[in-house]
């Protein structure tokens, strides 16, 4: 076998991979198809049946395959695509039932399974309560639990190393091995989800809000039962989202470490510190800044600051019309590229991946200023980076910026005024979830296209998407 072959992904394989992960799928849909049934919307219910019936054979028929031992890793890469592309199609017939058009169903399907947020759908006031958690509990899979089916199919053979780079579902922890690094962040992820739930149903109105705005926000989805997202609530529900919110944009495994190894140590490993102070000077700067040029009052500097963390934790959430910060719109696109961590819910190109790329530059000036023979290292975390990292941080930052400007170029192509097009192509590229107003039912189809694909390579973090359509991912070239 050549080198050339022995990297191609083989069609079988994945597909086999991919149909292991049929109780992952089941788990998206079954809830909302219980709930809808439940609250007497049989339409929206029946609407699931069809994907868990052929979920069910599947699963059957493959009860007694093993998973793939010699899964390589471009078939890894491909199939953790293809699980978020599957699981968008799975959800599309329940917002078709719910009146979307096709086209819509499948934009509102994929922004909610990439836990980005933006919308177009219409008059959902008047969706049903099951419509509702339906959008909050496919963001919530989408946030992270069905990244756990990706890091499965890396746990589960020898031959597919998690190396892409510092992964959005798992900064990788050398102390356990990787199942058991996904069962402590999945138990992580489950205990922020309730304290969630918890604190949203003091603060909310009612309970279906809450637990809809509560899976939202511990997966920085962005999607309320409301049209103006969080504006109608009160400032202290509007806090406490946002605040669930920094919570899950933090690192999940730094909620391991810190337990385990003490609050000092969990600061040498992770970036929670970097990540915590950013987010805090940052908006404290936003305000003061806001002040400055505005004269806000204390209410509106408050929803300022609260819409600028939204946009640095990529939740997406609002509390005024973003429009409204006048001349605050670039330190917003600051903070939706930068975004929140390795290892959370959120999008963005990561805090540590900017930690790194500081360190670079910082490395970089450090050599002019001692001997040539001089041995200098780049670390974080007190642990030497490796080459193959810094190509990976390096290769995942240009991808972001090309098709930052590619779909940037569309948008203005299409007539769109240039700091709204570069706002709402950045929103979904870091699955934020804001928008200056250029998302919504009436645009035109070509847009909502290049928005469903910048939310599925923000989302999957390019290498993964790029490689599943690459034709020298399944065959030879000649």
């Amino acid at each position: 076998m050549t080198a050339t072959t022995a990297l191609l992904a083989r069609p079988n394989a994945v597909l086999q991979a991919l149909a292991q992960q049929s109780p992952v799928f089941l788990a998206v849909v079954v809830p909302p198809c219980f709930v809808a049934f439940a609250t007497g919307e049989h339409a929206l219910g029946l609407s699931f049946v069809a994907q868990i019936a052929a979920l069910v054979v599947l699963m059957i028929y493959h009860r007694n395959s093993d998973f793939p031992d010699d899964l390589r890793q471009i078939e890894a890469l491909v199939t953790f695509a293809l699980i978020f592309l599957a699981a968008s199609l799975l959800v599309m017939p329940p917002f078709v039932t719910l009146g979307m058009t096709p086209l819509h169903a499948l934009f509102e399907a994929v922004s909610g399974i990439t836990s980005t947020g933006l919308s177009v759908a219409e008059d959902t006031e008047n969706w049903p309560v099951a419509g509702h958690l339906l959008r909050g509990w496919i963001q919530w899979c989408g946030g992270f639990a069905i990244a756990f089916a990706g890091l499965a199919i890396f746990a589960g053979s020898p031959g597919a190393s998690l190396a892409i780079g510092g992964s959005s579902f798992a900064e990788r922890d050398n102390n356990v091995s990787l199942r058991a690094q996904a069962r402590l962040v999945l138990r992580v992820y489950a205990a922020l989800s309730l304290l969630a739930v918890i604190a949203c149903l003091l603060v909310l109105p009612n309970w279906w809000e809450a637990v809809s705005v509560a899976l939202s926000a511990v997966s920085t989805g962005g999607f309320t039962p409301r049209g103006d997202s969080l504006s109608s609530y009160s400032p202290l529900a509007q806090g406490v989202v946002l605040g669930i919110c920094v919570l899950a944009a933090v690192s999940l495994m730094a909620y391991v470490q810190i337990p385990r190894d003490g609050l000092r140590g969990a600061l040498a490993k992770s970036h929670l510190r970097a990540t915590l102070g950013l987010m805090v000077g940052a908006t404290l700067l936003f305000a003061a800044i806001d002040y400055g040029l505005n004269r806000s009052d204390a209410g509106e500097i408050y929803r300022g600051a609260l819409n600028f963390l939204s946009a640095f934790t990529t939740a997406g959430f609002s509390t005024n019309e973003v429009s409204s910060h006048v001349g605050l719109l670039p330190l917003i696109l600051v903070a939706m590229f930068i975004g929140a961590d390795i290892g959370s819910t959120g999008g963005g190109i990561k805090v540590g991946r900017l930690v790194i790329m500081m360190q670079i530059v910082r490395l970089s000036f450090v050599r002019l200023s001692v001997p040539p023979s001089a041995v200098t290292y780049l670390r974080d975390g007190g642990e030497r980076v490796a080459a193959d990292r810094v190509i990976a941080v390096g290769t995942l930052i240009a991808l972001y910026l090309v098709a930052q400007m590619i779909g940037w170029v569309v948008f203005l192509a299409s007539g769109a005024p240039a700091l709204p097009a570069l706002f709402e192509v950045t929103s979904a590229l870091s699955t934020v979830g804001l928008s200056q107003g250029l998302t919504g039912p009436d645009t035109a189809a070509h847009l909502k296209g290049t928005l469903i694909v910048l939310m599925l390579l923000g989302r999957l973090e390019f290498i993964a998407l790029i490689m599943l359509f690459l034709p020298g991912t399944w065959w030879k070239r000649s």
